[in-house]
């Protein structure tokens, strides 16, 4: 895991910097999305999501919808594929993207219609890092998650979220 600007960058996946996405590798050719942790830091609480198995997307097109507090968009998809699932969990509650972009959080899994691994929006490793770490400077953005409460009586309403 590495981190930038106390964003979240698992090792693991490739992400489309421009579209605020990620890809992983999920198991019989499918792949796995979800919005980045600098996404779910901008957007904020978020409040809905709309996604649907069986939707084929193409690239640059919407694969889901998300709405929060500040924003209500379409999530664009980095490839062209059909999903196959929608992430029950998350379309229950929503602001499981807030604390767990990366795992529980993911929205869709999809079958790409190719190959994806060479697409050239798709950044891996350090790459991904360093477009990560000129977009979020230019931005002055710094990471927060949305943090469980065990008791949200002993908290103040603005401290669920931290650096």
């Amino acid at each position: 895991m590495a981190f930038v600007f106390a964003c979240e960058f698992p090792d693991d996946l490739w992400f489309d910097v421009e579209r605020d996405v990620w890809i992983g590798e999920a198991e019989g050719g499918l792949v796995r999305m979800g919005m980045t942790d600098p996404a779910q830091t901008r957007a904020g609480r978020i409040l809905f999501v709309r996604a649907r198995a069986g939707k084929h997307v193409e690239s640059g097109k919407s694969i889901a919808t998300v709405e929060s507090a500040k924003w209500v968009g379409p999530v664009p998809s980095p490839l062209a594929g059909t999903v196959s699932q929608a992430n029950q969990a998350v379309l229950a509650d929503p602001t499981i993207i807030n604390r767990d972009p990366y795992g529980a959080g993911w929205l869709v899994q999809f079958r790409p219609d190719g190959s994806w691994h060479d697409d050239a929006e798709l950044l891996h490793g350090e790459e991904a890092l360093v477009a990560y770490r000129l977009r979020l400077k230019s931005e002055g953005l710094t990471c927060m998650r949305c943090a469980d409460q065990a008791d949200p009586g002993d908290t103040p309403p603005d401290a669920g979220f931290y650096l």
